[in-house]
């Protein structure tokens, strides 16, 4: 995840210069491992203005969490809008922002051992977490407490997984 700033402004004009180049990820915002949530939410903003300029139903944030995130950020759709709205995903990709390249299957070729380092941090620190069996995330255990700082664990040690060492 990022923590870099940016604003719409910014935004607009590294898709346009994606959009310019013909690579699909060129100029495209890109997320880092330690990208904060309001940081997150920030570098969204001109992806999902373009997505509510094609007609996708996109809420206001609202505020939540107490994360630091502007009540009036556009918020994540409900639905996976590469399914649902396919043309207005084709026509803002240019826009979204790239997970971080560590996340990526097809530029990490440690992704696997990486990703069990981070179940297995989870579960140590006392986040009780079973691994999906595709390697992309992972469900509580049936059995297990939830603890209050399960997000700030969980963001550790994925840091601490898939950071070069």
């Amino acid at each position: 995840m990022a923590s870099g700033k940016h604003d719409g402004r910014e935004e607009a004009a590294a898709g346009e210069s994606g959009a310019k180049t013909g690579e699909p990820e060129a100029g495209r915002p890109q997320l880092r491992l330690d990208t904060t949530t309001e940081e997150e939410v920030r570098m969204y903003q001109g992806y999902l203005r373009c997505l509510r300029d094609q007609g996708v139903d996109i809420p206001r944030s609202g505020g939540k969490g107490g994360d630091g995130v502007d009540p009036n950020a556009l918020w994540f759709p409900g639905v996976d809008v590469s399914e649902e709205h396919p043309e207005a995903e084709k026509k803002c990709l240019s826009k979204k922002p790239m997970e971080p390249p560590e996340l990526d299957r097809k530029k990490n070729p440690d992704y696997m051992k990486d990703y069990r380092e981070w179940i297995e941090c989870n579960n140590r620190r006392g986040l009780k977490v079973d691994p999906l069996p595709d390697g992309s995330g992972w469900n509580f255990k049936e059995d297990g407490d939830i603890p209050e700082n399960a997000s700030q664990i969980d963001g550790e040690c994925q840091i601490e997984a898939f950071s070069e060492q």
